[in-house]
């Protein structure tokens, strides 16, 4: 299983990469967006969004960065955010899925995709009895 990890881990990661080389397909502002140097490039925003959790953002940053007394701020990350179109998301997701996941294995034509242990809920049919557990 470790392995298997790893391989999902560096295909995330090499997608990411290839985000990052044509950046300007998913900005706001092409020519100016991103164009300087930042604590935050395109690529380390596209990672920290990837991996944050559920804790705050001064948090997730903090974790990013190792704690690094330099770690950049909040505000900083919510500017670079403003910056990014929601469509370099939907591309990362696409092509990440289309790489890892096998489109013959559906659940009546759609890929299911679940990483936290949560459980599938499907409507409750009468007459079948694997999905009807009768009262």
């Amino acid at each position: 299983m470790s392995n298997y990890i790893n391989q999902v881990s560096d295909s995330l990661k090499n997608h990411i990469s290839e985000l990052a080389n044509n950046p300007c397909l998913f900005l706001r502002n092409p020519n100016v967006d991103f164009s300087r140097k930042r604590k935050i490039d395109f690529k380390t925003f596209i990672g920290i969004m990837m991996n944050s959790g559920g804790a705050t953002m001064s948090k997730e940053l903090l974790d990013f960065f190792d704690f690094d007394k330099n770690t950049p701020s909040v505000s900083a990350f919510t500017q670079q955010r403003s910056k990014v179109l929601p469509e370099a998301f939907e591309y990362l997701f696409k092509s990440f899925t289309d790489d890892n996941l096998p489109t013959t294995n559906n659940y009546h034509g759609y890929r299911l995709i679940a990483c936290d242990g949560s459980n599938l809920n499907i409507a409750t049919n009468q007459k079948d009895p694997e999905t009807f557990l009768g009262t």
